[in-house]
Protein backbone atom coordinates (compact mmCIF):
# COMPACT_ATOMS: atom_id res chain seq x y z
CA UNK A 1 0.00 0.00 0.00
CA UNK A 2 1.62 3.48 -0.94
CA UNK A 3 1.67 6.19 1.56
CA UNK A 4 2.18 9.95 0.72
CA UNK A 5 4.27 12.65 3.03
CA UNK A 6 0.93 13.27 4.97
CA UNK A 7 0.82 9.36 5.75
CA UNK A 8 -2.88 8.61 3.71
CA UNK A 9 -3.55 5.74 1.87
CA UNK A 10 -2.91 6.99 -1.63
CA UNK A 11 -4.07 3.61 -3.68
CA UNK A 12 -5.23 0.14 -2.52
CA UNK A 13 -6.95 1.23 0.76
CA UNK A 14 -9.87 -0.79 0.08
CA UNK A 15 -7.57 -4.02 -0.72
CA UNK A 16 -6.74 -3.44 -4.34
CA UNK A 17 -3.80 -2.21 -6.30
CA UNK A 18 -6.48 0.20 -7.94
CA UNK A 19 -9.71 0.37 -6.58
CA UNK A 20 -10.58 3.45 -7.66
CA UNK A 21 -10.32 2.30 -11.25
CA UNK A 22 -11.78 -1.16 -10.92
CA UNK A 23 -15.08 0.64 -9.69
CA UNK A 24 -15.25 3.32 -12.19
CA UNK A 25 -15.00 0.54 -14.85
CA UNK A 26 -17.93 -1.66 -13.55
CA UNK A 27 -20.16 1.37 -13.55
CA UNK A 28 -19.37 1.60 -17.41
CA UNK A 29 -16.92 4.64 -17.43
CA UNK A 30 -13.37 3.78 -18.07
CA UNK A 31 -12.51 7.24 -18.87
CA UNK A 32 -9.15 8.87 -17.36
CA UNK A 33 -11.24 10.78 -15.94
CA UNK A 34 -13.67 8.70 -14.43
CA UNK A 35 -10.90 6.74 -12.62
CA UNK A 36 -9.39 9.44 -11.41
CA UNK A 37 -12.39 10.81 -10.41
CA UNK A 38 -13.11 7.65 -8.54
CA UNK A 39 -9.55 7.31 -6.85
CA UNK A 40 -10.11 10.98 -5.72
CA UNK A 41 -13.16 10.02 -3.80
CA UNK A 42 -11.96 7.48 -2.21
CA UNK A 43 -8.86 9.07 -1.34
CA UNK A 44 -10.80 11.78 0.32
CA UNK A 45 -13.02 9.46 1.89
CA UNK A 46 -10.02 8.09 3.52
CA UNK A 47 -8.92 11.39 4.57
CA UNK A 48 -11.96 12.24 5.79
CA UNK A 49 -11.92 9.16 7.80
CA UNK A 50 -8.40 10.04 9.58
CA UNK A 51 -9.41 13.61 10.24
CA UNK A 52 -12.65 12.28 11.72
CA UNK A 53 -10.48 10.14 14.40
CA UNK A 54 -7.84 12.66 14.63
CA UNK A 55 -10.43 15.53 15.09
CA UNK A 56 -11.60 13.07 18.32
CA UNK A 57 -9.09 13.98 20.44
CA UNK A 58 -8.00 17.50 18.96
CA UNK A 59 -9.63 18.99 22.30
CA UNK A 60 -6.07 17.73 23.72
CA UNK A 61 -4.13 19.90 21.44
CA UNK A 62 -3.47 23.34 22.52
CA UNK A 63 -0.70 26.00 21.08
CA UNK A 64 1.68 27.66 23.87
CA UNK A 65 1.35 31.28 22.69
CA UNK A 66 3.96 31.81 20.55
CA UNK A 67 2.66 29.32 17.44
CA UNK A 68 4.15 26.44 18.87
CA UNK A 69 1.88 23.22 20.09
CA UNK A 70 2.01 22.29 24.05
CA UNK A 71 3.08 19.25 25.26
CA UNK A 72 0.24 17.11 25.76
CA UNK A 73 0.07 16.58 29.31
CA UNK A 74 0.64 20.32 29.48
CA UNK A 75 -2.89 20.92 28.15
CA UNK A 76 -6.06 22.01 30.57
CA UNK A 77 -7.43 18.84 29.15
CA UNK A 78 -5.21 16.21 29.66
CA UNK A 79 -5.40 17.74 33.39
CA UNK A 80 -9.17 16.83 33.63
CA UNK A 81 -8.50 13.31 31.75
CA UNK A 82 -5.61 12.46 34.47
CA UNK A 83 -7.84 13.29 37.10
CA UNK A 84 -10.01 11.22 36.23
CA UNK A 85 -7.78 8.11 35.55
CA UNK A 86 -6.31 8.91 38.42
CA UNK A 87 -9.56 8.51 40.32
CA UNK A 88 -9.94 4.68 38.48
CA UNK A 89 -6.39 4.28 39.40
CA UNK A 90 -7.09 4.96 43.03
CA UNK A 91 -10.89 2.96 42.93
CA UNK A 92 -8.84 -0.19 41.58
CA UNK A 93 -5.60 -0.15 43.90
CA UNK A 94 -8.18 0.32 46.87
CA UNK A 95 -10.37 -3.06 46.04
CA UNK A 96 -7.51 -4.98 45.36
CA UNK A 97 -6.06 -4.12 48.86
CA UNK A 98 -9.65 -5.01 50.11
CA UNK A 99 -10.45 -7.98 47.79
CA UNK A 100 -10.28 -10.95 50.38
CA UNK A 101 -14.25 -9.00 51.77
CA UNK A 102 -14.81 -7.63 47.62
CA UNK A 103 -16.78 -9.84 45.37
CA UNK A 104 -13.81 -9.98 43.47
CA UNK A 105 -12.04 -12.73 45.66
CA UNK A 106 -14.61 -13.38 48.26
CA UNK A 107 -15.72 -16.09 46.46
CA UNK A 108 -13.00 -17.95 48.64
CA UNK A 109 -12.48 -18.98 51.73
CA UNK A 110 -11.20 -16.08 53.65
CA UNK A 111 -7.83 -17.52 54.22
CA UNK A 112 -7.79 -18.54 50.91
CA UNK A 113 -8.35 -14.49 49.69
CA UNK A 114 -5.78 -13.26 52.19
CA UNK A 115 -3.17 -15.82 50.53
CA UNK A 116 -4.09 -14.51 47.16
CA UNK A 117 -3.89 -10.88 47.79
CA UNK A 118 0.03 -11.74 49.81
CA UNK A 119 0.82 -13.25 46.89
CA UNK A 120 -0.02 -10.51 44.60
CA UNK A 121 2.24 -8.04 46.63
CA UNK A 122 5.04 -10.73 46.77
CA UNK A 123 4.81 -10.61 42.70
CA UNK A 124 4.40 -7.11 43.02
CA UNK A 125 7.75 -6.36 44.83
CA UNK A 126 9.68 -8.76 42.19
CA UNK A 127 8.26 -6.62 39.50
CA UNK A 128 9.19 -3.41 41.22
CA UNK A 129 12.76 -4.45 42.13
CA UNK A 130 13.13 -5.39 38.47
CA UNK A 131 11.94 -2.13 37.12
CA UNK A 132 14.33 -0.42 39.68
CA UNK A 133 17.35 -2.59 37.93
CA UNK A 134 16.54 -2.40 34.79
CA UNK A 135 14.36 1.21 34.46
CA UNK A 136 15.20 1.57 30.95
CA UNK A 137 13.77 -1.80 29.10
CA UNK A 138 10.11 -1.17 31.18
CA UNK A 139 10.31 2.54 29.92
CA UNK A 140 10.77 1.91 26.42
CA UNK A 141 8.07 -0.73 26.63
CA UNK A 142 5.29 1.70 28.31
CA UNK A 143 2.82 2.00 25.45
CA UNK A 144 2.11 -1.53 25.26
CA UNK A 145 1.73 -1.66 29.32
CA UNK A 146 -1.23 0.13 28.66
CA UNK A 147 -3.12 -1.84 26.22
CA UNK A 148 -3.21 -4.58 25.53
CA UNK A 149 -0.80 -5.63 28.52
CA UNK A 150 -2.65 -4.72 31.24
CA UNK A 151 -5.59 -5.98 29.72
CA UNK A 152 -4.63 -9.33 29.10
CA UNK A 153 -3.16 -9.45 32.93
CA UNK A 154 -6.82 -7.99 34.64
CA UNK A 155 -8.75 -10.08 32.65
CA UNK A 156 -8.67 -13.44 34.07
CA UNK A 157 -9.01 -12.13 37.69
CA UNK A 158 -12.76 -11.04 36.38
CA UNK A 159 -13.60 -13.92 34.56
CA UNK A 160 -12.86 -15.99 37.36
CA UNK A 161 -14.37 -14.35 40.40
CA UNK A 162 -17.70 -13.93 37.96
CA UNK A 163 -17.55 -17.91 36.72
CA UNK A 164 -17.06 -19.16 40.01
CA UNK A 165 -19.67 -17.34 41.77
CA UNK A 166 -22.02 -18.66 38.44
CA UNK A 167 -20.99 -22.60 39.68
CA UNK A 168 -18.89 -22.62 36.45
CA UNK A 169 -15.63 -23.18 38.08
CA UNK A 170 -14.91 -26.85 40.53
CA UNK A 171 -14.31 -26.28 43.53
CA UNK A 172 -10.80 -28.11 43.45
CA UNK A 173 -9.36 -25.62 41.03
CA UNK A 174 -10.99 -22.47 42.41
CA UNK A 175 -7.94 -22.36 44.47
CA UNK A 176 -5.19 -22.79 42.13
CA UNK A 177 -6.60 -21.13 39.56
CA UNK A 178 -7.09 -17.88 41.76
CA UNK A 179 -3.59 -17.76 43.03
CA UNK A 180 -2.59 -18.24 39.65
CA UNK A 181 -4.71 -15.14 38.51
CA UNK A 182 -3.62 -12.92 41.00
CA UNK A 183 0.15 -13.52 40.83
CA UNK A 184 -0.86 -12.07 37.48
CA UNK A 185 -3.26 -9.46 38.43
CA UNK A 186 0.10 -8.19 41.00
CA UNK A 187 2.08 -7.37 37.60
CA UNK A 188 -1.20 -5.68 35.88
CA UNK A 189 -1.69 -3.39 39.02
CA UNK A 190 1.99 -2.07 38.53
CA UNK A 191 2.01 -2.00 35.17
CA UNK A 192 -0.89 0.33 34.97
CA UNK A 193 0.11 2.46 37.94
CA UNK A 194 3.90 2.93 36.38
CA UNK A 195 1.78 4.57 33.23
CA UNK A 196 0.38 6.83 34.78
CA UNK A 197 3.54 7.43 36.88
CA UNK A 198 5.58 8.08 33.75
CA UNK A 199 2.08 10.58 32.38
CA UNK A 200 1.74 12.32 35.83
CA UNK A 201 5.55 13.58 35.76
CA UNK A 202 5.33 14.85 32.23
CA UNK A 203 2.15 17.34 33.97
CA UNK A 204 2.70 21.00 34.46
CA UNK A 205 3.59 20.94 38.41
CA UNK A 206 1.06 23.81 38.80
CA UNK A 207 -1.43 21.56 38.22
CA UNK A 208 -0.90 18.07 39.64
CA UNK A 209 -1.40 18.42 43.30
CA UNK A 210 -5.23 19.66 42.72
CA UNK A 211 -5.27 16.74 40.13
CA UNK A 212 -3.93 14.13 42.06
CA UNK A 213 -6.07 15.32 45.61
CA UNK A 214 -9.63 15.61 43.56
CA UNK A 215 -8.73 12.31 41.56
CA UNK A 216 -8.24 10.69 45.26
CA UNK A 217 -11.62 12.36 46.50
CA UNK A 218 -13.60 11.40 43.04
CA UNK A 219 -12.09 8.39 43.77
CA UNK A 220 -14.16 7.18 47.38
CA UNK A 221 -17.55 7.38 46.07
CA UNK A 222 -16.66 5.60 42.95
CA UNK A 223 -15.40 2.84 45.35
CA UNK A 224 -18.42 2.39 47.99
CA UNK A 225 -20.43 2.35 44.52
CA UNK A 226 -18.78 -0.61 43.04
CA UNK A 227 -17.62 -2.08 46.41
CA UNK A 228 -20.98 -1.84 47.71
CA UNK A 229 -23.25 -2.83 45.10
CA UNK A 230 -26.24 -5.03 45.73
CA UNK A 231 -25.45 -7.64 43.14
CA UNK A 232 -22.06 -8.89 43.42
CA UNK A 233 -21.82 -9.32 39.60
CA UNK A 234 -22.75 -5.97 39.05
CA UNK A 235 -20.43 -4.68 41.38
CA UNK A 236 -18.01 -6.61 39.07
CA UNK A 237 -19.28 -4.90 36.12
CA UNK A 238 -18.78 -1.68 37.37
CA UNK A 239 -15.41 -2.40 38.45
CA UNK A 240 -14.53 -3.63 35.03
CA UNK A 241 -16.26 -0.77 33.83
CA UNK A 242 -13.71 1.54 35.66
CA UNK A 243 -10.51 -0.39 35.40
CA UNK A 244 -10.64 -0.42 31.13
CA UNK A 245 -11.71 3.07 31.78
CA UNK A 246 -8.52 3.88 33.62
CA UNK A 247 -6.43 2.00 30.85
CA UNK A 248 -8.31 3.33 27.85
CA UNK A 249 -7.18 7.17 29.53
CA UNK A 250 -3.98 5.98 29.98
CA UNK A 251 -3.57 4.99 26.65
CA UNK A 252 -5.33 8.13 25.08
CA UNK A 253 -3.04 10.23 26.17
CA UNK A 254 0.29 7.96 26.11
CA UNK A 255 -0.24 7.88 22.23
CA UNK A 256 -0.52 11.59 22.00
CA UNK A 257 2.82 12.01 23.77
CA UNK A 258 5.52 13.61 21.65
CA UNK A 259 7.77 10.26 21.31
CA UNK A 260 10.97 13.03 20.97
CA UNK A 261 9.32 13.67 24.86
CA UNK A 262 9.67 10.26 26.17
CA UNK A 263 13.04 9.70 24.18
CA UNK A 264 14.48 12.87 26.32
CA UNK A 265 12.85 11.47 30.13
CA UNK A 266 15.46 8.64 29.61
CA UNK A 267 18.17 11.53 29.93
CA UNK A 268 16.71 12.46 33.01
CA UNK A 269 18.37 12.05 36.46
CA UNK A 270 18.52 8.79 38.47
CA UNK A 271 19.16 9.70 41.64
CA UNK A 272 18.03 10.80 44.25
CA UNK A 273 16.32 8.03 45.39
CA UNK A 274 14.77 8.00 48.92
CA UNK A 275 17.04 7.31 51.71
CA UNK A 276 17.23 3.96 53.77
CA UNK A 277 16.18 5.52 56.88
CA UNK A 278 12.80 6.72 54.63
CA UNK A 279 12.62 3.36 53.18
CA UNK A 280 12.01 1.95 56.91
CA UNK A 281 9.76 4.18 57.75
CA UNK A 282 7.70 3.92 54.65
CA UNK A 283 7.62 0.22 55.29
CA UNK A 284 6.42 0.23 58.42
CA UNK A 285 3.70 2.47 57.64
CA UNK A 286 2.89 -0.17 54.98
CA UNK A 287 2.90 -3.30 57.75
CA UNK A 288 0.33 -0.68 59.59
CA UNK A 289 -1.55 -0.64 56.98
CA UNK A 290 -1.48 -4.22 56.08
CA UNK A 291 -2.42 -5.38 59.34
CA UNK A 292 -5.87 -2.32 59.41
CA UNK A 293 -7.04 -4.39 55.90
CA UNK A 294 -6.77 -7.70 57.40
CA UNK A 295 -8.65 -6.40 60.62
CA UNK A 296 -11.31 -4.62 58.25
CA UNK A 297 -11.64 -7.67 55.76
CA UNK A 298 -11.94 -10.06 58.91
CA UNK A 299 -15.08 -7.41 59.91
CA UNK A 300 -17.18 -7.82 56.91
CA UNK A 301 -18.03 -5.87 53.89
CA UNK A 302 -19.96 -3.62 55.85
CA UNK A 303 -16.90 -2.44 57.96
CA UNK A 304 -14.83 -2.01 54.83
CA UNK A 305 -17.00 0.17 53.60
CA UNK A 306 -17.28 2.11 56.44
CA UNK A 307 -13.46 2.44 56.63
CA UNK A 308 -13.48 3.40 53.39
CA UNK A 309 -15.74 6.01 53.25
CA UNK A 310 -13.08 7.78 55.60
CA UNK A 311 -10.89 7.99 52.29
CA UNK A 312 -12.73 11.23 51.81
CA UNK A 313 -11.56 12.83 54.37
CA UNK A 314 -7.86 12.47 53.71
CA UNK A 315 -8.49 13.72 49.98
CA UNK A 316 -10.39 16.30 51.53
CA UNK A 317 -7.38 17.71 53.41
CA UNK A 318 -4.63 16.95 50.13
CA UNK A 319 -7.24 19.55 48.56
CA UNK A 320 -6.62 21.93 51.15
CA UNK A 321 -2.63 21.70 50.45
CA UNK A 322 -3.33 21.61 47.30
CA UNK A 323 -4.83 25.38 47.34
CA UNK A 324 -1.81 26.45 49.31
CA UNK A 325 0.70 25.13 46.75
CA UNK A 326 2.48 28.03 45.90
CA UNK A 327 2.56 29.03 49.73
CA UNK A 328 3.97 26.05 51.06
CA UNK A 329 5.78 23.14 50.51
CA UNK A 330 5.01 19.39 51.42
CA UNK A 331 6.99 16.55 51.02
CA UNK A 332 7.73 12.93 52.85
CA UNK A 333 8.95 14.03 55.65
CA UNK A 334 6.30 16.48 56.73
CA UNK A 335 3.75 14.35 55.40
CA UNK A 336 4.74 11.51 58.11
CA UNK A 337 4.53 13.60 60.86
CA UNK A 338 0.93 14.24 60.50
CA UNK A 339 0.17 10.89 59.48
CA UNK A 340 2.22 8.71 61.88
CA UNK A 341 0.40 10.01 64.93
CA UNK A 342 -2.62 9.78 63.87
CA UNK A 343 -1.83 5.78 62.53
CA UNK A 344 0.22 5.24 65.77
CA UNK A 345 -2.41 6.13 67.91
CA UNK A 346 -6.04 4.51 66.08
CA UNK A 347 -3.86 1.19 65.84
CA UNK A 348 -3.12 1.39 69.66
CA UNK A 349 -6.30 2.21 70.74
CA UNK A 350 -7.37 -1.27 68.76
CA UNK A 351 -7.71 -3.48 71.61
CA UNK A 352 -9.54 -1.17 73.79
CA UNK A 353 -12.86 -1.75 71.99
CA UNK A 354 -15.22 -3.72 70.77
CA UNK A 355 -16.80 -4.08 67.40
CA UNK A 356 -17.86 -0.42 66.52
CA UNK A 357 -14.72 0.95 68.12
CA UNK A 358 -12.32 -1.21 66.01
CA UNK A 359 -14.21 0.06 62.87
CA UNK A 360 -13.94 3.53 63.95
CA UNK A 361 -10.22 3.08 64.78
CA UNK A 362 -10.13 1.26 61.34
CA UNK A 363 -11.59 4.43 59.83
CA UNK A 364 -9.12 7.05 61.29
CA UNK A 365 -6.20 4.43 59.59
CA UNK A 366 -7.78 4.73 56.64
CA UNK A 367 -8.37 8.67 56.30
CA UNK A 368 -4.68 9.18 57.42
CA UNK A 369 -3.32 6.40 54.56
CA UNK A 370 -5.51 7.99 52.05
CA UNK A 371 -3.95 11.46 52.62
CA UNK A 372 -0.36 10.14 52.76
CA UNK A 373 -0.77 8.16 49.73
CA UNK A 374 -1.94 11.07 47.52
CA UNK A 375 0.80 13.39 49.02
CA UNK A 376 3.48 10.66 48.40
CA UNK A 377 2.44 10.59 44.78
CA UNK A 378 2.10 14.36 44.65
CA UNK A 379 5.53 14.69 46.38
CA UNK A 380 7.43 11.91 43.85
CA UNK A 381 5.67 13.32 40.09
CA UNK A 382 6.07 17.11 40.88
CA UNK A 383 9.99 16.11 41.64
CA UNK A 384 10.01 14.40 38.65
CA UNK A 385 8.52 17.42 36.23
CA UNK A 386 10.50 20.11 38.42
CA UNK A 387 14.32 18.39 38.90
CA UNK A 388 13.46 16.26 35.59
CA UNK A 389 14.09 12.57 37.87
CA UNK A 390 13.63 9.23 36.17
CA UNK A 391 10.05 8.30 37.25
CA UNK A 392 10.56 4.46 36.35
CA UNK A 393 13.37 3.83 39.17
CA UNK A 394 11.72 6.32 41.52
CA UNK A 395 8.51 5.14 41.49
CA UNK A 396 10.12 1.30 41.97
CA UNK A 397 11.95 2.40 44.70
CA UNK A 398 9.63 4.00 46.72
CA UNK A 399 6.94 1.55 46.27
CA UNK A 400 8.97 -1.12 46.48
CA UNK A 401 9.62 -0.12 50.47
CA UNK A 402 5.60 0.69 50.42
CA UNK A 403 4.39 -2.78 49.15
CA UNK A 404 7.15 -4.86 51.38
CA UNK A 405 5.56 -3.37 54.46
CA UNK A 406 1.90 -4.07 53.47
CA UNK A 407 2.97 -7.84 52.48
CA UNK A 408 4.66 -8.31 55.92
CA UNK A 409 1.49 -6.61 58.13
CA UNK A 410 -0.93 -9.19 56.47
CA UNK A 411 1.27 -11.73 56.54
CA UNK A 412 1.44 -11.58 60.25
CA UNK A 413 -1.87 -10.96 61.02
CA UNK A 414 -2.85 -13.98 58.07
CA UNK A 415 -0.77 -16.18 59.93
CA UNK A 416 -2.29 -14.90 63.89
CA UNK A 417 -5.29 -15.64 62.56
CA UNK A 418 -4.90 -18.87 59.85
CA UNK A 419 -2.28 -20.46 62.02
CA UNK A 420 -2.73 -19.55 65.39
CA UNK A 421 -6.73 -19.61 65.28
CA UNK A 422 -6.91 -16.21 66.35
CA UNK A 423 -9.96 -14.48 66.88
CA UNK A 424 -10.25 -10.78 65.95
CA UNK A 425 -9.92 -9.71 69.49
CA UNK A 426 -6.31 -11.46 68.98
CA UNK A 427 -6.09 -9.84 66.39
CA UNK A 428 -6.51 -6.59 68.14
CA UNK A 429 -3.69 -7.24 70.64
CA UNK A 430 -1.05 -7.26 67.90
CA UNK A 431 -1.92 -3.94 67.29
CA UNK A 432 0.58 -3.05 69.95
CA UNK A 433 4.01 -4.12 68.30
CA UNK A 434 2.11 -2.93 65.40
CA UNK A 435 2.25 0.69 66.94
CA UNK A 436 5.31 0.69 68.01
CA UNK A 437 7.15 -0.22 65.13
CA UNK A 438 5.72 2.71 63.03
CA UNK A 439 7.07 4.81 65.86
CA UNK A 440 10.52 3.19 65.99
CA UNK A 441 11.04 3.52 62.14
CA UNK A 442 9.29 7.20 61.99
CA UNK A 443 11.99 7.98 64.97
CA UNK A 444 15.13 6.30 63.44
CA UNK A 445 13.77 8.40 60.45
CA UNK A 446 13.11 11.64 62.35
CA UNK A 447 11.13 13.01 59.24
CA UNK A 448 14.34 14.14 58.57
CA UNK A 449 15.11 14.10 54.58
CA UNK A 450 17.65 16.37 54.41
CA UNK A 451 20.04 13.86 52.63
CA UNK A 452 17.14 13.55 49.60
CA UNK A 453 17.06 17.73 49.56
CA UNK A 454 21.01 18.15 49.61
CA UNK A 455 20.98 15.61 46.59
CA UNK A 456 18.61 17.97 45.03
CA UNK A 457 20.05 20.96 45.90
CA UNK A 458 23.22 19.40 44.71
CA UNK A 459 21.15 18.85 40.59
CA UNK A 460 19.82 22.48 40.75
CA UNK A 461 23.12 24.13 41.44
CA UNK A 462 25.42 21.65 39.54
CA UNK A 463 26.57 23.66 37.01
CA UNK A 464 27.89 26.54 38.86
CA UNK A 465 29.19 25.42 41.42
CA UNK A 466 31.87 27.85 41.89
CA UNK A 467 31.03 30.86 41.78
CA UNK A 468 32.75 33.63 39.18
CA UNK A 469 35.83 35.37 40.64
CA UNK A 470 34.69 38.60 39.44
CA UNK A 471 30.61 39.81 40.51
CA UNK A 472 28.88 42.16 38.01
CA UNK A 473 29.75 45.78 38.70
CA UNK A 474 28.43 47.38 41.28
CA UNK A 475 26.92 50.65 38.98
CA UNK A 476 25.49 47.49 36.35
CA UNK A 477 21.84 48.77 36.64
CA UNK A 478 20.83 46.20 33.86
CA UNK A 479 21.52 43.18 35.41
CA UNK A 480 19.81 44.56 38.62
CA UNK A 481 17.05 45.47 36.64
CA UNK A 482 16.82 42.27 34.85
CA UNK A 483 16.72 40.93 38.21
CA UNK A 484 14.22 42.90 39.33
CA UNK A 485 12.25 42.36 36.69
CA UNK A 486 12.25 38.71 36.51
CA UNK A 487 11.70 38.55 40.39
CA UNK A 488 8.40 41.35 39.55
CA UNK A 489 7.22 38.33 36.76
CA UNK A 490 7.08 35.46 39.14
CA UNK A 491 5.86 36.47 42.15
CA UNK A 492 8.69 36.38 44.50
CA UNK A 493 8.71 37.67 47.51
CA UNK A 494 11.48 39.97 48.56
CA UNK A 495 13.95 37.66 50.35
CA UNK A 496 13.35 35.55 47.49
CA UNK A 497 14.66 37.92 45.25
CA UNK A 498 17.44 38.71 47.29
CA UNK A 499 18.08 34.87 46.94
CA UNK A 500 17.40 34.84 43.32
CA UNK A 501 20.07 37.46 42.41
CA UNK A 502 22.53 35.76 44.62
CA UNK A 503 22.05 32.85 42.23
CA UNK A 504 22.13 35.22 39.12
CA UNK A 505 25.78 35.82 39.82
CA UNK A 506 26.56 32.04 40.11
CA UNK A 507 26.63 31.88 43.93
CA UNK A 508 26.10 28.53 45.86
CA UNK A 509 23.79 27.65 48.53
CA UNK A 510 26.44 28.08 51.36
CA UNK A 511 27.75 31.36 49.72
CA UNK A 512 23.88 32.08 50.00
CA UNK A 513 23.73 31.16 54.00
CA UNK A 514 26.49 32.91 54.64
CA UNK A 515 25.74 36.17 52.85
CA UNK A 516 21.99 36.79 54.27
CA UNK A 517 22.67 35.27 57.68
CA UNK A 518 20.05 32.64 57.12
CA UNK A 519 19.85 29.18 58.22
CA UNK A 520 21.35 26.03 55.77
CA UNK A 521 17.66 25.04 55.78
CA UNK A 522 16.26 28.28 54.68
CA UNK A 523 18.13 29.01 52.06
CA UNK A 524 17.38 25.72 50.45
CA UNK A 525 13.61 26.21 51.12
CA UNK A 526 14.55 29.33 49.53
CA UNK A 527 16.23 28.18 46.28
CA UNK A 528 12.96 25.61 45.81
CA UNK A 529 10.64 27.97 45.93
CA UNK A 530 13.07 30.04 43.44
CA UNK A 531 12.86 27.27 41.13
CA UNK A 532 9.26 25.84 41.08
CA UNK A 533 7.70 29.49 40.83
CA UNK A 534 9.89 29.92 37.77
CA UNK A 535 9.47 26.88 36.28
CA UNK A 536 13.13 25.13 36.42
CA UNK A 537 14.93 22.87 37.23
CA UNK A 538 18.46 24.19 37.38
CA UNK A 539 20.60 27.20 38.55
CA UNK A 540 22.19 27.13 34.79
CA UNK A 541 18.56 27.57 33.38
CA UNK A 542 17.91 30.92 35.79
CA UNK A 543 21.45 32.29 34.37
CA UNK A 544 20.09 31.66 30.78
CA UNK A 545 16.76 33.18 31.98
CA UNK A 546 18.74 36.58 33.25
CA UNK A 547 21.13 36.90 30.22
CA UNK A 548 18.18 36.54 27.85
CA UNK A 549 16.10 39.30 29.47
CA UNK A 550 16.17 42.61 28.21
CA UNK A 551 16.63 45.86 30.15
CA UNK A 552 13.27 47.15 31.10
CA UNK A 553 11.22 49.16 28.88
CA UNK A 554 10.68 52.37 31.37
CA UNK A 555 14.84 52.42 32.02
CA UNK A 556 15.50 52.26 28.01
CA UNK A 557 13.15 55.15 27.73
CA UNK A 558 14.49 57.10 30.42
CA UNK A 559 18.19 56.64 29.01
CA UNK A 560 17.11 57.76 25.71
CA UNK A 561 15.87 60.80 27.11
CA UNK A 562 18.75 61.33 29.09
CA UNK A 563 20.92 61.20 26.01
Amino acid sequence: MGVDNSGVASSGEFGTPNAASETASESGSGSPSAAAGGKLAASGAASDGKLVASGALSFLDSTDGKGGRKPVMQTSAACVLATIGFACLTVWGTYIVFSPALPLLSFEPLEIAILCLIVSRVVMDACLAFCSKFPDFVFRRMRPLVLPGSLLLFAPAFLLAGASRAGLVPEGWRMPCAIAVWVLLGAGELSLSLVWTVLFSMMAPKWTAMSIAVGGALATPLFLLVAGAGSPLMGLFGLAFIVISCMVLASILVSRVDPDTLKAMEGYQRDPSITLKAAASIAANGMAYGFVVVMLALSGVGAVLIASAAGIVGSGVAIFWATKRTKSRWDMSGMQRLTVPIVAASILFIPYFGHTGRIVCGAVAVGAFAYATLMEWTDLVVSNAEFQLYPVKRYAMGRLAQWTGFALGVVVAFFAFRAGDVAIEGLGELSCVIAIIVVAAFSLYGADDSETEDALLALMTASAECPPSIDPPKNASPFRDRCRAIAEQFDLSPREAEVFTCLAKGRNAEYIQQKLFISSNTAKTHITHIYRKMGINSQQRLIDLVDREEQPPVREERDTRDA
